[in-house]
């Protein structure tokens, strides 16, 4: 229980001066380019802490989850254009330069193609999976409908029980309350 303690309140106190700063435009921002495929974006702090945030009235709840839930799935969608259209063609030809054969590029793609839909949905709980789902699906030739349907049902499920860790936090923790506080 301690680890889980110190982990959150180290996503909180790290995110916190941030939206302080910059409000709900760095939780739109981080949240999209994080699902857009920039690994090391905090994204899951930012939720989170935008959740504490949203307990102790700094923001709406109303409004906080929404535009994490847009932010989340619009991040994806680009990275799934960007992996339909360079992907595929650009994995054959530059792979070996990454160590990537052919052969790894036609198993995933088949991958995609059989199990396609829960690797989408339930990879939003996966680093580094959440943020290059959308370039691996892409790239995979897994059908946009498909991929729409599945990464908006996951980034719903992924912002909601983020943002739900973090209003929990926000409502009884004290030790974590009294380390955000500024």
């Amino acid at each position: 229980m301690h680890w889980f303690i110190s982990t959150f309140a180290y996503l909180i106190t790290t995110a916190t001066p941030m939206l302080h700063t910059y409000g709900l435009w760095a939780l739109v921002g981080i949240l999209f380019i994080e699902n857009l495929g920039i690994v090391f974006a905090p994204g899951e702090a930012v939720i989170v802490t935008a959740g504490f945030l949203a307990a102790k009235g700094v923001f709406p709840i109303w409004l906080v989850i929404p535009l994490g839930i847009l932010a989340a799935v619009l991040g994806g969608y680009v990275a799934y254009a960007l992996g339909a259209r360079y992907g595929h063609k650009g994995l054959l030809r530059y792979g070996h330069h990454v160590w990537i054969k052919p052969s790894m590029v036609d198993r995933v793609h088949h991958f995609f193609h059989r199990f396609g839909a829960p690797v989408v949905a339930i990879g939003r709980f996966i680093v580094p999976l959440r943020q290059l789902q959308g370039y691996i699906a892409g790239s995979a030739e897994m059908g946009f409908p498909a991929f729409a349907i599945w990464s908006a049902v996951g980034g719903i499920l992924w912002v909601c029980c983020m943002e739900r860790w973090g209003l929990y936090a926000g409502g009884t923790d004290q030790r974590l309350a009294t380390l955000c506080r500024s």
